[in-house]
């Protein structure tokens, strides 16, 4: 028999973090000229529709060329430049480093050349501490920010890593992007329980700067029933449809690009919505596409991450045996996995990452035109646009060698070719 106080809770928290874990011009060939259809104008919005297939004048088509040219971490040896298991980071504009360790409650600042510099962080609950945590990022005043979803908090700092002031949350918001007139878009997370029932909501909303709300972006929910008895085979059947729920399932994306504009996608579909800093859908961009099948390298890697997520005590070796061979999939992966801004206005939108092998990736010019596909070495894992990225005219990713962590820093090239 399974028995256990608080059992609930325990699951509850438990799935919340499993979703975490499963949950990154100058340039420009001047004769660039795609033949995907132009966009046109639907009510308000203008709809960039795309083909399958990306064509470039003279039948050459384009791809990008990486080159390492800088590597954070080690597997042993000098802690500072350890990482936990799970971390993003960003940059600033100076390009010195800011990894978040969400294991240890942390940032650590490296230099351009990667030289540690400092510390900050502890978990805890007073000024400068944390329970959990967001990557850093920076305000009109370039001074960084970092919201605590659990201390319903944004704590404020300096570059030198001082606590300088914080803003209190009446209720749980994640991944909160503050644009260049104060105003808030985040992700309003909310958790009901009713009648062995429970619900998980992902409201994601603009709000001015006293906290008002301005529009609504997008909402993502869905429930959930809790487990019936607490046997074994009650347990596992609890957590196999947990897992089922969660394998492959389409995520929400969103990100602010440089001049305000969010971007916000459910890849359920092969679209990205654009809005405008008041929050007015003005643009999205669509393609046609082939779904991706899931393949048995995907539901063993996906199976692995479960392991890690699902690692307390609570899950014996036998209920975790019996879950995961309960675990139902999709046929096909979602249309997308993430995205994020160039610096010269392009979209980069990462189709989909397989261990060991690539990283497929499409590019959307400054009209939302289909320019190029390309698959590429960089592993770029996870769902956060904080995973991968372009800035300073360089490309960024939190990199997995050999189960360790690593922050790397990449050089690129924009390539025209031909079959």
């Amino acid at each position: 028999m399974f028995k256990m106080k608080n059992l609930n809770n325990r699951l509850l928290f438990l799935f919340g973090f499993f979703i975490a874990i499963l949950l990154a011009s100058t340039l420009v060939p001047k004769d660039l000229i795609s033949r995907s259809k132009n966009p046109v104008q639907e009510s308000d919005v203008i709809v960039a529709y795309n083909p399958k297939t990306p064509l470039i004048k003279n039948g050459l088509k384009m791809k990008f060329i990486f080159e390492e040219d800088l590597s954070i971490g080690v597997v042993e040896g000098d802690e500072n430049y350890m990482f936990g298991s799970h971390i993003v980071f960003n940059t600033d504009e100076d390009g010195n480093f800011y990894v978040t360790d969400f294991d240890n409650h942390r940032i650590q600042k490296y230099d351009p050349e990667g030289k540690y510099l400092l510390t900050f962080g502890r978990e805890g609950q007073g000024p400068g501490e944390f329970r959990s945590l967001s990557v850093v990022r920076f305000d009109k005043d370039k001074n960084l920010y970092i919201t605590d979803g659990s201390n319903r908090r944004i704590s404020f700092f300096n570059s030198n890593g001082e606590f300088l002031r914080q803003i209190p949350l009446q209720e749980r918001y994640d991944n909160i992007f503050i644009n260049s007139k104060g105003f808030f878009i985040a992700n309003k997370w909310s958790l009901v329980q009713e009648d062995g029932v429970s619900r998980q909501s992902n409201l994601f909303v603009l709000f001015d700067n006293k906290f008002n709300l301005v529009e609504e972006l997008f909402k993502d929910e869905f429930k959930y029933s809790m487990p019936t008895g607490y046997d074994e085979s009650s347990i596992s059947d609890f957590l196999a449809n947990l897992l089922s729920m969660t394998a492959f399932k389409p995520q929400v994306v969103f990100t602010l690009s440089k001049d305000d504009f969010i971007y916000i996608g459910y890849p359920k579909k092969y679209e990205i919505h654009i809005y405008s800093p008041e929050g007015k859908e003005i643009k999205k961009i669509t393609r046609d596409y082939e779904p991706i099948p899931v393949r048995k390298k995907d539901k063993d890697h996906f199976v692995r991450i479960a392991i890690d997520g699902f690692s307390s005590q609570i899950f014996t070796g036998e209920i975790k045996k019996k879950a995961f061979s309960k675990i139902k999939y999709p046929k096909y992966k979602p249309a997308y996995q993430s995205f994020t801004m160039m610096e010269n206005g392009w979209l980069a939108v990462i189709v989909e990452s397989v261990e060991d092998e690539y990283t497929l990736f499409d590019i959307f010019d400054q009209e939302g035109k289909y320019i190029a596909n390309f698959e590429t070495f960089i592993p770029a894992e996870g769902l956060l646009s904080e995973i991968f990225f372009f800035k300073n005219n360089r490309a960024y990713a939190v990199v997995t060698e050999k189960d360790y962590k690593f922050v790397k820093r990449y050089k690129f090239d924009i390539q025209e070719y031909k079959d």
